[in-house]
């Protein structure tokens, strides 16, 4: 009788678009893990649907089935306990958050340029990912404490400290794409928490100016410092052909002066890079507007994802068609390019159905936000929502040249444990909320 109970208590809508996100991403992966020779692939490219799924690559295919098994149980965990039982070890969950951080500023395994993974025995896991859930869970209670107090800006303040310290804690890994996501959820709660629209669109709006005004700062000491660089390099040049020693003289003047400004703007170069982003994450930040001007370097990621989504076309080239994936020339393609699959091989109508099946997931995360039966479950299932949300169009995004490269994997969908399991936390989080929004349940 209670499992019964239990079951109706469920949103089945989100549960369905969940599970079919799930089972197209396993597919999907399942093909963007192969690599063709270009016999094998012109023999398996026309064979008959079912027969293609026989063909796939089981092996990353297996992986992800068992971290999905993982991220079941702890979505039933979270499903169980009462979403305010949870939020009262707030505080606790807040100090474990910095201290796995922490732990990986000093641990932590280095791979792809980055500090972000910590091992314990055979198995990997990325902590920054399940400090998102964690931020979400412990910014609920903080916010919800300050019901009705947050209408000025100092009122915000100790909520952008709350928020702030382990945002920075990521930011050293250095992982700015999770840093991004903290944002955008930490200003979606404050929405959700009473705080006043306009003051929050004064802050964003602040914010951008800055930006723009750090990559303005950015592209004229990069292009002053590459600028002189050359006119150095000219310069000795033309001093080793120089016949008199009138004009070795006034080659080697020019050349000191031109040195000397050349140390004079490397120095600010550097010191802006060392307050601010690395060098690398400025141009990848900024190389989607013009892909094209670094080709074989830091736009070639975006330049093969167009080339995938625009060869596609409207029906795509069918399950193990795509040549870009297949024939290994777009990079990371089963984690954070894995859209770009979709839209090669599934074409238009395969990615307007993924869109659809996001849409009413996050349809269906807002209509649990609305039905919540306090300001902590609003807040649970909004910041939930905002993540997803946030994830979903920065990942699309980049992978269509809208938005610059910051490996945001696509939820539910991109291939990776650790980021499995805690989309299944988050859902289950989301479905805590549902089955309590009223006040007696069984």
């Amino acid at each position: 009788m209670v499992s019964k109970r239990f079951v109706r208590s469920l949103d089945h809508t989100l549960l369905l678009s969940a599970a079919a996100l799930i089972c197209f991403s396993l597919i999907t992966i399942g093909s963007a893990t192969l690599e063709f020779t270009d016999e094998s692939f012109s023999r398996l490219k026309d064979l008959f649907f079912m027969v293609k799924l026989l063909h796939l690559d089981y092996t990353y295919v297996i992986r992800q089935v068992i971290w999905i098994l993982a991220g079941l149980l702890l979505m039933a965990l979270i499903m169980y306990i009462p979403y305010e039982d949870i939020c009262k070890h707030a505080r606790a969950l807040y100090v474990f958050n910095l201290i796995m951080l922490v732990a990986v500023v000093f641990l932590g395994r280095e791979a792809l340029g980055a500090q972000r993974w910590i091992s314990i025995g055979p198995f990997t896991f990325q902590p920054s990912e399940f400090a998102k859930l964690i931020m979400i869970i412990t910014l609920a209670s903080f916010l919800s404490a300050r019901e009705g107090r947050l209408d000025r800006f100092r009122d915000l303040l100790p909520c952008f400290a709350y928020v702030g310290v382990p945002t920075l804690l990521i930011l050293m890994q250095p992982d700015l794409g999770t840093s991004m996501v903290f944002v955008a959820v930490m200003f979606g709660m404050l929405y959700l928490a009473g705080a006043r629209p306009r003051l929050l669109l004064a802050l964003i709006g602040s914010g951008l100016i800055l930006m723009i005004g750090l990559f303005a700062l950015h592209t004229y000491l990069h292009k002053a410092d590459v600028n002189l660089e050359k006119q150095l390099l000219a310069l000795e040049q033309q001093k080793k052909v120089a016949v008199s020693e009138k004009d070795r003289g006034e080659l080697e003047k020019k050349y000191q002066q031109v040195e000397k400004d050349y140390r004079e703007v490397h120095r600010r170069h550097e010191s802006f890079h060392r307050y601010t982003l690395k060098e690398y994450q400025m141009t990848r930040l900024t190389v989607f507007l013009d892909p094209q001007s670094d080709l074989l370097g830091a736009g070639y990621h975006i330049w093969q994802s167009l080339i995938a989504v625009g060869s596609g076309g409207f029906l795509g080239k069918g399950l193990l068609g795509g040549t870009q994936s297949h024939l290994t020339f777009l990079p990371i393609r089963h984690t954070d390019f894995i859209f770009s699959v979709v839209g090669e091989e599934f074409g238009f109508l395969g990615a307007g159905a993924l869109l659809a099946l996001y849409l009413v997931f996050l349809y269906r995360g807002l209509k649990i936000a609305s039905q919540a039966r306090d300001l902590q479950g609003t807040l649970l299932a909004g910041g939930v929502v905002c993540m997803f949300a946030f994830h979903i169009f920065v990942n699309i995004g980049m992978t269509i040249g809208i938005m610059p490269v910051t490996g945001i994997p696509l939820p539910l969908f991109s291939y990776g444990g650790s980021n499995m399991v805690m989309n299944l936390a988050a859902l289950g989080l989301l479905l805590n909320v549902y089955m309590r929004r009223r006040k007696i349940l069984f």
